[in-house]
């Protein structure tokens, strides 16, 4: 069930507004982008190579933020440059979050103290504000951190011919990135919209205006969590004082709009949440998720870097050591969003020694 689950939520670039449904032309879609010309082309009447094109950049951005629709970069920009207009997707977020966080408070807390139901609402308040706080913090986290470059961080370190000899181990077979001009590590792959490889990069997300990969995965971890959280104990919290009545008004259209929107978050982010502490346990990224699947649809082709003939992950070491390995030893260092010592750099990662075996006996097999 999760498994199928996972089929329908987690998808490079993918959001909540394709969970209940799968676009007939999303691989028609994924070929179209990842071939595209290198000349200018024509949208929407418009060629990408027109002024009209790049000053229009910044609404078409948050077009394909929201929609999910991919949308050409105009011709005068690099791979990387939509991070001039990538704050309006965060800035979307931020207000979403600050209209819940003032209707709740003025149509419901405020309305509950104005009635004398002054316990009531303190029992609303003091949950809302610690999960608004974890919440603002942790997203914070996630946008402002970097999720970790190879390159950047090797070159700073060490001083030699980078073509001779990766400056770290790996289990998997070595590869060099073209477009970076350095080797890749085990996990790591290149985005195409930031232009530079990612350390165990699990996908693209607009709504952080980068991608999630190994340094700021924790904090999305976090984040989602206490996106539904929260959503869900302000959707149930309103949905009990409409009900109860308490001289609200009944058809408050404020109430009304927050129930949608928290019930919204609720079930999408929650979901989606689920999904990717499933995830977790199994010590798989999306891009490994989305491999693993299109693999073990027919198994007609040899299986991914990271997995055996038989389907195993040579990541895979267990949930609590995958659990432990990114979210940290502590418990506590589980729900704060604050810095931890992780077990792993980002370069090399703890492995199953039995699946590795596996792993070489296959190889071997093979060659």
């Amino acid at each position: 069930m999760l498994e199928s689950l996972s089929n329908r939520i987690l998808v490079v670039g993918g959001h909540p507004f394709r969970i209940c449904f799968k676009h007939p032309n999303d691989e028609h879609r994924r070929l179209q982008t990842s071939n595209q010309p290198e000349g200018p082309i024509t949208v929407c009447c418009c060629k990408t190579d027109t002024p009209l094109y790049s000053r229009c950049w910044p609404l078409l951005f948050l077009f394909s933020a929201i929609t999910d629709f991919p949308m050409p970069l105009p011709y005068d920009r690099k791979p990387g440059q939509h991070r001039d207009w990538g704050w309006m997707p965060v800035v979307v977020v931020l207000g979403i979050i600050a209209f819940i966080y003032y209707g709740y408070l003025d149509q419901v807390c405020f309305m509950l103290i104005h009635q004398g139901a002054v316990t009531q609402a303190t029992v609303y308040l003091v949950p809302l504000h610690i999960w608004l706080v974890l919440l603002l913090a942790s997203y914070a986290r996630v946008v402002l951190m970097e999720p970790g470059s190879p390159k950047k961080a090797m070159m700073d370190r060490f001083q030699f011919d980078a073509r001779s000899k990766p400056p770290y181990g790996s289990i998997l077979p070595q590869r060099w990135c073209n477009r970076c001009g350095w080797w890749k590590p085990d996990r790591a792959h290149h985005c195409r919209v930031c232009d530079v490889c990612v350390l165990r990069m699990d996908h693209h997300c607009p709504w952080v205006n980068g991608c999630v990969g190994f340094a700021n995965y924790r904090y999305f971890i976090q984040f989602v969590c206490y996106a539904s959280g929260l959503a869900a104990w302000v959707f149930t919290t309103s949905l009990a004082a409409f009900i109860m009545g308490n001289s609200l008004i009944t058809h408050n259209g404020v109430v009304i709009a927050i129930l949608i929107l928290t019930g919204f978050v609720m079930v999408s982010i929650g979901t989606f949440a689920c999904a990717h502490l499933w995830l977790l346990t199994l010590n798989r990224t999306t891009i490994e998720n989305i491999q693993f699947r299109a693999w073990n649809k027919r198994r007609d082709r040899p299986p991914p870097s990271a997995f055996t003939n038989n389907g195993k992950n040579v990541f895979n070491q267990g949930t609590r050591l995958n659990w432990k390995e990114l979210m940290g030893e502590r418990w506590w260092q589980w729900i704060l969003p604050i810095s931890v010592n992780l077990k792993c750099n980002g370069y090399e990662f703890n492995f199953n020694e039995d699946t590795r075996r596996e792993l070489n006996n296959d190889e071997a097999s093979c060659s």
